[in-house]
C-alpha cells in the first residue's frame, strides 16, 4: 500500500510548532521549485530574497529551462547572495515547463521533507505559502496541497475573464473524462509531502506539455487505486488562495486550451500503465 504520509516529515514530533514565526526543525524544510524560461524581465529578485528572510524553513530551486535572455545571470546573482538556500538547475535546452518542474521536484524531494512549485511571475505572492503549508500540520492524511483561484468576498483574485471561463470548461471536461474532480488544476501554486507516492509519480517524464498538473493527479489516482491506498480526494487538499493577480507576459494563449483538450485523451490512455502495481513497486 502507498502511504501518502509515509515520510519522516509526517511524524508529528518532527513538525514545526509554528509555521508563521519560522520556528522550524532541521528536517522540516520546504524546497520550492521555480521553473524559468526567459524570465529575466519579470523575475522579482527582491520578493524571493524577502521570502528567504521571512521564512528560514524555505529553500528555492530555480530551473532555467534553456532561457535565451539574461535569466541565467539573474538566477546566478540570487544563488550567490544565498548559496546555502538557493539552487539553480540549468537545462541545456528548452524542454518545457512540465519537464522543468519534474526535474526540479525530483531535486527537491532528494533534499527536503517537502517540496512544491510556484510560478515565476508570482501571480500568487510567496506569502501564500504559509496558509498552504499549514494544511500539512492540520491534516496529517493530506500529502498534496494545491492552491486554487476561487473568487469570493474577502479574496483578491484577478483573472482575465476569458481565461477564467475556459478554465471552468476545462475543469468540467477533466472531471468527465478522467473522473477527477479538481476545481483548478492549472494554478501554479502546489506543495507536496515527499513520499514514495510522489517519487513514483515523478519517475517518468510527463506525456503532456500543457496539463502536466492533471497528469500528476491521474498518475497518483491510478497508483493509489491499484495499491489499495487512500482515495485521491482524501490525499489532495485544494485551498483557495487569498491573493492571485494576473501578470502580463504569460506564455499561455487561448489556443493552448485546444492543445490541453487533446492532451486529456493522451494521458487518459496512460491510466492503465500507472495502474500496474508491479510497475509501481519497480520504482
Amino acid at each position: 500500500m502507498i502511504d501518502p504520509t509515509g515520510s519522516p516529515a509526517a511524524d508529528p514530533d518532527r513538525r514545526s510548532t509554528d509555521r508563521r514565526t519560522g520556528d522550524r526543525r532541521a528536517m522540516d524544510r520546504l524546497t520550492l521549485v521555480i521553473p524559468c524560461y526567459n524570465e529575466a524581465d519579470r523575475l522579482d529578485a527582491a520578493a524571493f530574497t524577502a521570502a528567504l528572510a521571512a521564512y528560514p524553513w524555505l529553500d528555492l530551486c530555480f530551473v532555467n529551462d534553456g532561457s535565451t535572455d539574461r535569466t541565467a545571470e539573474r538566477l546566478t546573482d540570487l544563488a550567490i547572495a544565498a548559496p546555502e538556500r538557493v539552487h539553480v538547475l540549468t537545462l541545456p535546452q528548452n524542454l518545457g515547463k512540465a519537464e522543468a518542474v519534474r526535474r526540479g521536484l525530483q531535486w527537491g524531494a532528494a533534499h527536503s521533507a517537502y517540496c512544491g512549485f510556484w510560478d515565476a511571475d508570482l501571480s500568487a505572492p510567496l506569502t501564500e505559502l504559509v496558509a498552504l503549508w499549514a494544511v500539512f500540520d492540520r491534516e496529517p492524511a493530506v500529502g498534496w496541497v494545491f492552491g486554487i483561484r476561487l473568487r469570493t468576498l474577502g479574496r483578491t483574485i484577478h483573472r482575465r475573464a476569458l481565461r477564467h471561463y475556459l478554465g471552468r470548461v476545462f475543469a468540467t471536461v477533466t472531471s468527465l473524462v478522467l473522473a477527477i474532480d479538481s476545481y483548478d488544476t492549472q494554478c501554479g501554486a502546489k506543495l507536496f509531502r515527499v513520499t514514495p507516492l510522489l517519487e513514483a509519480v515523478l519517475a517518468e517524464p510527463f506525456q503532456s506539455r500543457w496539463i502536466f498538473d492533471v497528469e500528476l493527479l491521474l498518475r497518483a489516482d491510478a497508483l493509489l487505486r491499484a495499491s489499495g491506498g487512500p482515495l485521491l480526494d482524501t490525499m489532495v487538499s485544494e485551498q483557495p488562495l487569498t491573493i492571485w493577480r494576473h501578470q502580463a507576459g504569460s506564455k499561455v494563449r487561448p489556443l493552448d486550451f485546444l492543445r490541453a483538450m487533446r492532451e486529456l485523451w493522451i494521458i487518459r490512455r496512460a491510466r492503465g500503465h500507472w495502474s500496474c502495481v508491479d510497475h509501481m513497486r519497480a520504482r
